[in-house]
């Protein structure tokens, strides 16, 4: 078959079963064989569809779904114009790979729809995606899903994806290598989180928000500085909420309860509510709360289990589509998140215990607020987003050993985020995809502190640091050829910071104003030579600006701007929703210059600065086979080496150090298994293995001390239907110790023997309900 010509075959009904048997290839050949065993007309007249290619079809299904998956990532869609013929035309530039079909979404035979980079701000699919992106699938379905574990599942699943462990909710997170250090400070984070597509932190620790009622999860590999700006120097995660579905009521609910061995039991609770206000107008509602059960033991005290958790929250959002092509979003997030002492325990004395002279709590407050809206505009999409966060965050440190008697340090953070993004993008059926934009970021963030006895406990110097960007940014694919696609974009960015001492002892004073003009760019080659391969190429930039940072008792210093750019490459192979086998693999270099970190001064106290120039190698892969429809096998690795080859002056005994806190080496397999028990009632179990290596607190003594090198194992199974489901989760089957941080207390930190072990084995077993 050519562009232009017709198949003819008869009449056929398009949903009665039929067995079909089209290789890959090209899209023009599979077709002619579609038409001949579907006995339908099939019209193409686009030249570029035709020769593009497919992977091909094979097996017992209707005439639609077997059309789904021939289309699938080809860019194609297809519409029926009678009973016996049907026309193949491009996709909506948005949703390349959308079907029209009037197969239900629950089929049996439906293929699963190519996944889509929704980070990408093109809704480009993954297919296509010239870059490092994977993508966690959070519903309810997923046997033993612990939603309210919050972003230890990322952790949990992504080799890739790192995390300090000092506890919830003041946790930083690290993508491929990229991590400044192991503790928190004033400086802007690695890695730019999002919920949908407004911005939840920006100087600040993980939110770790409860992921009950969420659809999925991306981390998208940086940095990202010409997309998102600063503070991505390690990539995007992303969090992507379910919406309002209009016309449509329904809930779902979940009840765990939990145990922890060596420890107490606690429990967790979950429910949604999706309802139509009218035709045009939808609200969703979520309610969660949960206690994790403590498990480490102040002997110093007397007192057992001291670092349970709690945290209780909820969501709300709003969904207004007055007519085709006009959506509005509206809605907020609160969570209040309690930990009444710290996770760590110290070498030398007996397993998950430790000894201190006082409490060392931490609360972590959260909310958040958004409006979206997004139109069509002459056939291009226009999405704009505003968002504001408060962020409330209190600690407490033990400083008995600076001052030989109980005594504390606190820190109170008070932190307001405004963030607000336009953008719009299109493209036309030859691959052409364009994208430009406008935003805008204001960040403030005051800290307070205190030190001493309680009853003579003295102020301490605080700060108030000040952030203000404004960008415009675009980025355009280009079709070189029918396989080769050229994407280019840049950013042009305008950013301010100052910063302010304040305390009660000073007169307040500010330092001048710190402005730059920065030029952020980006490309990427992606080369597709079969309808299963993917190949690419990929440059990044990005950058954090700088701040203010207390250095002492009465003391502070600016730290300056960091930068980073990275080159990757890859290949993909296949789609892990299609097809049977999927793989991929990324190398991938970066330098990194004037690297901030937030740092600790012997006595306790702490300081930030600019440690130096560095460069962070890795290589990552990702296999995934279903060798039956029943089981799959997943596994991922990555392996990281970094060095701090060029310190600053301060930091040059730390020459050719390792970057803290990200391991050399980590892996993960997993296996899935569902089994049709009978009509309605099916098996999901699941099991994994992970692997952490070693890595080093810091860089320089006393901070730099081992951890890691331990491997997690973990069990889930469910039995139920569609609407009401048991399940059972095992975590940390072997009960393993494991050293996940080497740090609790800053005050101790000197004495090298603090570690954070692994949560000991945890039972859970869950009612869940949907209606």
């Amino acid at each position: 078959m050519t562009a232009g010509t017709c198949v003819c075959a008869g009449a056929a009904n398009a949903a009665e079963p039929r067995a079909f048997d089209i290789d890959s290839g090209r899209l023009s050949g599979a077709l002619v064989h579609f038409g001949e065993q579907a006995g339908v007309s099939v019209g193409l007249t686009d030249a570029r569809l035709a020769r593009r290619h497919t992977r091909g079809v094979q097996g017992r299904m209707s005439s639609e779904v077997a059309l789904q998956h021939l289309l699938a990532g080809t860019g194609a869609t297809y519409r029926f114009v009678d009973a016996e013929t049907v026309r193949i035309v491009a996709a909506p530039s948005r949703h390349a790979t959308a079907f029209r079909t009037s197969v239900p979404a629950s089929s049996d035979d439906a293929p699963e729809p190519d996944i889509v980079v929704a980070a990408s701000k093109q809704a480009l699919p993954l297919a296509q995606f010239p870059g490092s992106v994977v993508r966690i699938a959070l519903d309810l379905d997923q046997a033993g899903r612990a939603t309210s574990a919050g972003t230890q599942v990322l952790v949990d699943g992504l080799p890739t994806l790192a995390s300090t462990h000092l506890g919830p909710g003041r946790d930083k997170l690290f993508v491929r290598g990229i991590a400044d250090s192991s503790f928190n400070g004033p400086t802007p984070a690695t890695v730019a989180q999002y919920f949908g597509d407004v911005r939840l932190n920006y100087a600040a620790p993980d939110p770790d928000l409860n992921l009950y009622d969420m659809a999925s999860a991306e981390v998208l590999e940086g940095p990202q500085g010409t997309l998102y700006g600063s503070a991505a120097l390690g990539g995007i995660v992303r969090l992507v909420p379910n919406v309002p579905k209009l016309g449509q009521a329904q809930g779902s609910a979940v009840v765990g309860l939990s145990d922890t061995a060596h420890g107490e039991s606690g429990g967790d609770a979950a429910a949604m509510l999706n309802l139509p206000l009218s035709s045009d107008l939808a609200m969703r509602v979520v309610g969660y709360g949960a206690r994790d059960p403590g498990y480490i033991d102040d002997i110093g005290r007397g007192l057992n289990d001291v670092n349970r958790t709690t945290s209780y929250g909820g969501r709300i959002a709003f969904r207004f589509a007055p007519h085709d092509g006009l959506t509005i979003d509206a809605g907020a997030v609160l969570q209040n998140l309690a930990s009444r002492d710290g996770q760590y325990a110290e070498r030398g004395l007996p397993p998950l215990t430790r000894r201190s002279a006082i409490a060392q709590p931490f609360d972590n407050d959260y909310r958040l607020g958004y409006l979206s809206i997004s139109t069509d505009v002459r056939g291009a999409s226009l999405t704009s987003s505003t968002g504001i966060v408060r962020h409330d965050l209190e600690t407490v440190f033990d400083a008995t050993p600076r001052f030989g008697t109980p005594a504390a340090y606190t820190e109170d953070l008070r932190i307001t985020l405004l963030t607000h993004e336009t953008r719009i993008s299109g493209g036309d059926a030859r691959g052409f995809n364009w994208l430009a934009g406008l935003s805008a970021l204001h960040n403030e963030t005051r800290s307070a502190r205190k030190i001493g006895p309680d009853d003579t406990a003295v102020p301490l110097l605080g700060v108030r640091n000040d952030n203000n960007e404004i960008a415009l940014f675009g980025q355009a694919s280009i079709p070189l050829l029918d396989d080769v696609i050229l994407t280019a974009g840049a950013r042009v960015n305008y950013d301010e910071a100052s910063g302010q001492v304040i305390g009660e002892t000073v007169p307040k004073r500010s330092e001048p104003k710190r402005r730059n003009l920065r030029w952020l760019p980006m490309a990427a080659i992606a080369w597709r030579p079969s309808a299963r391969w993917l190949v690419f190429a990929h440059y990044q930039e990005g950058f954090r600006p700088g701040g203010l940072s207390i250095t002492g008792r009465m003391t502070a210093d600016k730290f300056v701007s960091d930068s980073i750019s990275t080159i990757e490459a890859g290949f993909r192979f296949g789609d892990s929703g299609i097809d049977r086998f999927a793989a991929a693999v990324t190398v991938s270099g970066a330098r990194w210059d004037s690297i901030q970190a937030d740092l600790i001064r012997p006595n306790g106290l702490p300081f930030t600065s600019n440690i130096g120039d560095g460069h962070v190698l890795g290589l990552e892969g990702q296999v995934d086979w279903r060798p039956t429809d029943a089981l799959g096998l997943q596994a991922g690795l990555f392996l990281n080496t970094s060095s701090l080859d060029d310190p600053a002056p301060p930091f040059v005994a730390a020459d050719e150090r390792e970057l803290p806190n990200v391991a050399e080496a980590g892996g993960r397999i997993g296996i899935s298994y569902r089994r049709q028990l009978r009509r309605g009632l099916a098996l999901n179990a699941g099991g994994s293995l992970r692997y952490v290596g070693r890595s080093s607190l810091g860089i320089g003594a006393p901070i730099d001390v081992r951890q890691g090198g331990y491997a997690e194992a973990a069990l889930n199974a469910r039995v139920g239907s569609d609407r009401v489901g048991v399940s059972l989760s095992v975590t940390n089957l072997t009960d393993v110790r494991g050293n996940r941080f080497a740090f609790g207390d800053p005050f101790a930190i000197a004495a090298r023997n603090q570690i954070t072990p692994l949560r000991p084995r945890t039972i859970r077993i869950a009612v869940d309900g949907r209606f």
